[in-house]
């Protein structure tokens, strides 16, 4: 598509809407794009993950290969933050056992794996 083939309609189903635009000219976090379940994305699927909410997990949190690892819960699945593009998500939110709450990016062993409980 070229530019001159752009309608004002067209920008107006992507761009902010009003009150997103007040609300940062008024110094406010206003969620922009709209987070999306993709509940009107029929051809998007997402992969299978291994872990549930709920389930006992050891996430890396640190560089060393052994010590490295801190226990936790699976508390969402698809996890996404306001800031990210669109379309991205982290397969886990976890619940650290000492508080924190964390995302894993990835659903491998070298980042997240199963704890007895």
């Amino acid at each position: 598509m070229e530019s001159k083939e752009v309608t004002k309609e067209a920008l107006l189903e992507v761009f902010p809407t009003e009150d997103v635009l007040h609300a940062w000219a008024r110094g406010e976090e206003a969620e922009w794009p709209p987070m999306d379940d993709f509940d009107d994305d029929q051809d998007f699927e997402r992969p299978r993950l291994r872990f549930e909410v709920g389930q006992r997990v050891a996430c890396r949190v640190g560089p060393d290969p052994v010590t490295g690892w801190a226990p936790g819960r699976v508390i969402m699945l698809w996890y996404r933050e306001p800031s990210w593009p669109a379309n991205s998500w982290a397969p886990y939110k976890i619940e650290l056992d000492d508080g924190r709450n964390i995302f894993a990016p990835g659903d491998v062993d070298q980042i997240i794996r199963a704890v007895d409980n």
